[in-house]
């Protein structure tokens, strides 16, 4: 009677408390989010041919202090690809971000660096290219502590990056929605108890 009970009140209770979960945030450079804040709906705005990309994602949780949208066929072949290009990406996040992941296109070392809330060193990558050509590699880290910036670097200061495809790890603190299943459970499972212990007591 009593595991039985239990089974009934833990099923109650998975549809109303939620954790943490992990997720991702894709940006491929060619809209950024509308009205509603979000990617990859109706109302995404494209992004212009070239310009500055600064908060246009920042109903995402990513602002960057550095970088330009180009439009070229050089990243992949596609004349109409947008890609980031610049001596020196940086951003910062306003959500929890435990990895980035980011396609590069280019003729130069580069390095991505993870910086804690504090400034802190969290993870590093770099992929070496001594070609002098285009090269593409991709650049990753991950942590377990929350990354608050990043820089994405080439070894010399007038060489420039081209970037595209960039992948964030991201945790959701939303609380989950109850199934509409489960507050009756929860009522029934009560009940159950109610019953178990008015019989016990009699």
């Amino acid at each position: 009677m009593k595991k039985a009970l239990c089974a009934v009140l833990l099923a109650g209770l998975v549809g109303v408390v939620g954790s943490a979960s992990a997720g991702v945030v894709v940006l491929d450079f060619e809209a950024a989010p509308g009205a509603d804040g979000k990617i990859g709906t109706a109302d995404d705005v494209p992004l212009p041919p070239f310009g500055w990309v600064r908060d246009e994602y920042a109903s995402l949780g990513i602002v960057f202090t550095q970088g330009t949208v180009m439009q070229a066929s050089f990243f992949d072949g596609n004349a109409n690809n947008h890609f980031v290009t610049s001596t020196n990406p940086i951003g910062y996040f306003t959500r929890q971000v435990f990895g980035i992941k980011i396609e590069s296109y280019s003729g130069t070392n580069a390095t991505l660096k993870a910086f804690d809330i504090d400034g802190n060193l969290l993870a590093l990558h770099r992929v070496l290219n001594d070609t002098g050509n285009p090269v593409r590699e991709m650049l990753e880290v991950s942590t377990t502590t929350a990354i608050h910036s990043f820089s994405i670097l080439p070894d010399f200061e007038n060489y420039i990056l081209n970037l595209d495809n960039m992948v964030l790890t991201v945790e959701d603190q939303a609380v989950a929605v109850p199934e509409p299943a489960s507050p009756a459970l929860l009522l029934a499972g009560l009940g159950v108890a109610g019953l178990a212990r008015r019989k016990r007591n009699s």
